[in-house]
Order: structure tokens, then C-alpha cells, then sequence
């Protein structure tokens, strides 16, 4: 089937928004109408889980705003009145309301005024009637931080701005009824529920819709909260977003001693261990489908408050990723297919790659995603060519659509894969081993790509074995296709090729080397880059291995931790292979 075929036959099965937003809300439970019910006061304490930064205050009271990776410098006007046209994320990020957090960690008196100064600001502007406003994830979002944040914006505030926050806080919870708990996409939907939740508890008023809101709130965890713990989106840090917002609302409700629903609890339970699933030994978030901050300390304040310390398996088949931990290391690997399309915007076009740390230092990475950029450099970093993983013929694993259609019923571009992936996690003692495939490939090539790593009892030694393996007929057009097998670089580590182009040497912040050696392809360093934790992308380097498919029809691959510091320049007897997993 042609690859034509293959994009109509995937647009074929995608349902319309309209008909998904019928289905959604004859099946989940309905808020009933707000018309009589009215916030009237604060209710429940909802604090964040996690402080804002108290050093941005200053920044802010100077109008300067630093927003989704977007700086915007105030000169004599509203910040909602820029003159320049500015990026949707940015204004997305202003409507948001997040970084009243950081004006409540410094808490005086003098930004306290400033905060309520800006929210009257934008009631008098009526900017809440601005698209970017009535998006259903900013409005969810500034419903929270708003809550959060109102004993902070209320304490010596005069009636008059008392009554119109409270005003404002009902039209949001009405507007948020009606658009955000039936949304098409998932993730709005559980986040809607939530803002619900944290809107009827969270102030005085609407005690008459507790009931229904913690049960939409069920609803929606139980249908998005995967078995194994992990969110339908596949994006660890939706999963800690979310976990954000929960732990602290389950904490305060049985401070009040109101009973949570059961699917509350259960989701919970499984979401914290999935969470230290996908955190590397540093603390921080694997760089996987759409993740742009690896945000250890959030996961650290999250952690802190599970009692359970449920333990996170080595494998996640249904989320689709595989893990191993081994002395300082840890390896995590994608085993899975891009979500489907409308559950994750940020979705990749990566399965099998993996990332490596030691300690508190990560090796091998993906390049990962930045907050707020711009449509070429998400597209760039949704290709396969961008993750530590195999390429053939430089093509994608999955085909990306990006028209008018998949924008207008999915808000982002669509990936349509014909493929599938699986994967097998087994531990012995001297160490332990992941054997994956996936069959993206087979439909253009005819060919698998079979991926198994080895990391050794110590984590001192990860050994890897890349095979392309024929599976159904060969299409003409497929003969020979070039393979290049990645593994790109976090820019904390220096590389160096050795002369002969056998090895590279890898030192660490922390002066500690590690040499990589292959077998079965051409050695090259070459430059590359790096997204997550910072306002532009950052120069780095990755290691490619290239070559044709069948010639041989395996590379052979190694990680080795060096007992002494790396040197500069290695020699070439340094560069002989230790290569893994036996030819058979």
C-alpha cells in the first residue's frame, strides 16, 4: 500500500469533534447548571504543591515578562496591550496565570498590590474574551493558580475587588462547565475536571456541585489513567502536571476529611510509581514525547508527599516504555507507537530510542522539546532523526500530517503510524536486559528493527545490538536502504573521536569518562542539539553510526565507564570494541 493509501486510510478512521463531543458527554457525567450557584467567599485551603520563584518578583513588578520561552519588556503600557504581535504561547502562558506564584513567594505587601493590579487589569480589559483566554487548558489552568493564589491576592483587599474576583470566578466555572468538560481532547478534559474540583472546594458557594465534580473528576482519571500508571498522552510531564495538581487536592480533602472516590485513590497509586518510572538517577524526567523540562525538583515535592512509595516496575507495556536501574545508571527506552492522534501535541516519531545516565549526569538523550516554539522547531523535534534511535533512509517512523484538518480537530499535527512495538524486560544477576522491535519500517523496507541493551550488575557497562531483520515481502523500492543509528548527547558532556574514527571518549561534568565503541558502521561525530530546561536550543553532539541495511545485518554497540578519568584524546588501543550480546 502506498503511503497516500496509508495517510487516507488513517484520516478515514479519525472522528469528526463534533460526533467525539456528543459520545463524551452522553457517556461521562454532567455538571449541572451554574445559573443559581455563585462563588461567594474562599473555602477549602488548595495551596500549590510547590512554591513559585521568589527572585523573578522584582522582574515582574518591572514589567518585565519572561513567559513560555518569550521575554516581553513593558514601556508605559498594559502587559495585555503589547504593540507586538507575539507568539500564541506566550499569551497562552500570560492567560494562565502561573506566574502569580512567583509574586506570592515573595509575598509583601508591594507585590501583593501589583498582582491584584494586574488582575483588575485584565477584568477592566476584558481580555478573558480573547480566544487565548477561553482556551479550555488556560482557562482550566487560571482557574487554579487563581485559587491557589486568591488568600494571597485577597488579604487587605477592598470589597470592590473582592466581589469582581469572585464574579470573575463564577463566569470562569460556568464558561469552564460548559467548553472544557467535554472537550475532544483528553487531556483538556481531565484538566477541566479537575479545575472543577479545585472551583466547587476551593470556594464557598457551590457546595450543591462537590458531588458531581469528584465524580467527572473518577471518570476522567479512570479512562485516561492507563493500568500500568502511566497518562494516555505518553508524556511523563503531563503525568506530572497532573500529580501537581492531585496529590496536594487529595491532601487537603482528607485534611477536611471528605471522602475521595475510590478511582481518585486508585489513580494515584499507580501514577506516583509511573512517575519514578520515568525519572532518571538525577531526579529528573526522561526527554520523551513532547517533555520540555525534566523538572526534578516538582518531582521531588511530589514524591514527598506518597506515603505508599509504591515501587515502578521494569516495564510499562501499556504507556510503552521499558527501564533499567544498575548501580548509578539508568537506561530508559521508548517501546511504544505515538499516542493517537488529539491524546499528546508533542508526540514523537521515536520508538526504540533510549537515554542514558550516570548518577546525576545524563549521557545519551533525546533532543527533546522547547515550551513555546515556533511550528519548524517542533517539527524538528517530533522526527525520528532527533531521538537516540535508528533511521532508515532518513525517513520517519510515522507519517506526519499537518493540514488545516488535523489542526482544526486535533489543534495539532497528526502522526499516523502503520507499525507496531513491543518489549521484554528481564533481570539476571549480572545484569539486566531489554529485547525490542518495532515494525514501522517493514511496510517501506520489509525490514524490523530489532534493538537489545545490556547493562551489567555495576551499571558501569551497557552493551547494545541493532538488527534489521526482514519481515514480509520487500518492496522493489527498499533494496539496500542506508540505516544511521543516533545517539545524541546532553551538552554537559565533551566528546572526542578518536584519530582512527574507532572511538569516542565521553567525559562528564564530574570528570568521569566513558568510552563508546561500535562495530558493523561508519564512527562519526556530528553536531546536534538539545531543547528541554532553557530558553533557546543548546549546541551539543551526537555519536552516528551509518551504514546499509544488510551489510552486515547488525551493529554491534558499547558504553563502557572508565575507571580512571577520561583523557582528552584517546589512544587507539583505548578504541578496541567490547562489543555485547553474542553473534548467534
Amino acid at each position: 500500500m502506498s503511503s497516500a493509501s496509508t495517510v487516507l486510510t488513517g484520516l478515514a478512521s479519525l472522528s469528526s469533534k463534533q460526533l467525539v463531543n456528543r459520545l463524551v458527554r452522553a457517556t461521562s457525567p454532567q455538571i449541572p447548571s451554574l445559573t443559581m450557584a455563585r462563588c461567594s467567599g474562599l473555602g477549602l485551603p488548595l495551596a500549590a504543591i510547590t512554591r513559585g520563584d521568589a527572585s523573578r518578583a522584582p522582574g515582574l513588578y518591572r514589567g518585565i515578562f519572561e513567559l513560555a520561552g518569550c521575554r516581553a519588556v513593558l514601556a508605559g503600557t498594559s502587559i495585555f496591550e503589547l504593540p507586538d504581535a507575539r507568539p500564541p504561547a506566550f499569551d497562552n502562558a500570560l492567560n494562565e496565570f502561573g506566574w502569580l506564584h512567583d509574586l506570592h513567594a515573595a509575598d509583601t505587601q508591594l507585590y501583593r498590590i501589583f498582582a491584584r493590579g494586574i488582575v483588575a487589569e485584565w477584568l477592566e480589559l476584558k481580555v478573558y474574551k480573547s480566544a487565548s483566554a477561553r482556551r479550555p487548558q488556560t482557562l482550566a489552568t487560571r482557574l487554579i493558580n487563581w485559587i491557589q493564589c486568591a488568600p494571597f491576592l485577597l488579604k487587605g483587599a477592598s470589597r470592590g475587588f473582592e466581589t469582581a474576583f469572585m464574579n470573575s470566578l463564577t463566569r470562569q466555572t460556568r464558561l469552564l462547565a460548559r467548553r472544557g468538560v467535554n472537550h475532544f481532547i483528553p487531556t483538556n478534559r481531565l484538566m477541566s475536571a479537575i479545575a472543577m474540583v479545585y472551583a466547587t472546594y476551593g470556594t464557598t458557594g457551590l457546595e450543591s456541585l462537590q458531588k458531581t465534580a469528584l465524580c467527572r473528576l473518577s471518570h476522567e482519571l479512570d479512562q485516561q489513567i492507563l493500568a500500568d500508571g502511566g497518562h494516555v498522552s505518553r508524556n511523563g510531564q503531563t503525568l506530572l502536571d497532573l500529580l501537581v495538581l492531585l496529590v496536594p487536592l487529595r491532601e487537603a480533602l482528607n485534611k477536611a476529611l471528605i471522602e475521595i472516590p475510590e478511582p481518585v485513590n486508585a489513580a494515584l497509586e499507580r501514577m506516583l510509581p509511573m512517575l519514578r518510572f520515568l525519572s532518571h538517577n538525577d531526579g529528573g524526567l526522561a526527554v520523551f514525547n513532547g517533555v520540555s523540562k525534566t523538572n526534578a525538583g516538582r518531582i521531588r515535592a511530589v514524591l514527598e508527599q506518597d506515603q505508599v512509595h509504591g515501587r515502578p516496575l521494569n516495564s510499562a507495556p501499556l504507556t510503552g516504555y521499558s527501564r533499567m536501574a544498575q548501580g548509578r545508571a539508568s537506561i530508559i527506552m521508548d517501546t511504544g507507537m505515538p499516542a493517537a492522534p488529539g491524546r499528546n501535541p508533542n508526540a514523537t516519531c521515536s520508538p526504540l530510542a533510549f537515554e542514558l545516565c550516570d548518577g546525576p549526569h545524563r549521557i545519551v538523550v533525546n533532543c527533546g522539546s522547547r515550551q513555546g516554539a515556533d511550528a519548524q522547531w517542533q517539527a524538528a523535534s517530533r522526527c525520528t532523526s532527533a531521538h537516540s534511535t535508528m533511521t532508515l533512509a532518513g525517513q520517519d517512523t510515522s507519517t506526519v500530517i499537518d493540514n488545516f484538518f488535523t489542526r482544526h480537530l486535533f489543534d495539532t499535527p497528526a502522526l499516523i503510524t502503520s507499525g507496531h512495538a513491543e518489549a521484554e524486560v528481564r533481570s539476571e544477576d549480572h545484569g539486566s536486559i531489554i529485547s525490542a522491535r518495532h515494525t514501522a519500517y517493514v511496510r517501506s523496507f520489509g525490514l524490523a528493527h530489532e534493538r537489545q541493551l545490556f547493562l551489567d550488575a555495576d551499571g558501569r557497562d551497557l552493551r547494545g545490538e541493532d538488527r534489521f531483520v526482514p519481515e514480509g515481502p520487500l518492496p522493489d523500492a527498499a533494496l539496500d536502504p542506508a540505516f544511521a543509528i543516533r545517539f545524541h548527547l546532553h551538552p554537559s558532556v565533551k566528546a572526542t573521536l578518536s584519530r582512527d574514527g574507532a572511538c569516542v571518549m565521553l567525559l562528564l561534568p564530574n570528570k568521569v569518562g566513558w568510552r563508546f565503541s561500535a562495530r558493523g558502521g561508519r564512527l562519526a561525530l556530528e553536531s546536534s542539539i538539545y531543547l528541554p530546561d532553557s530558553k533557546s536550543a543548546r549546541p551539543t553532539q551526537q555519536i552516528v553510526i551509518s551504514g546499509v541495511a544488510g551489510r552486515p545485518d547488525r551493529v554491534l554497540w558499547a558504553f563502557k565507564r572508565m575507571k580512571t578519568a577520561a583523557k582528552p584524546r584517546p589512544s587507539e588501543a583505548q578504541c578496541e570494541p567490547e562489543l555485547p550480546l553474542n553473534s548467534g
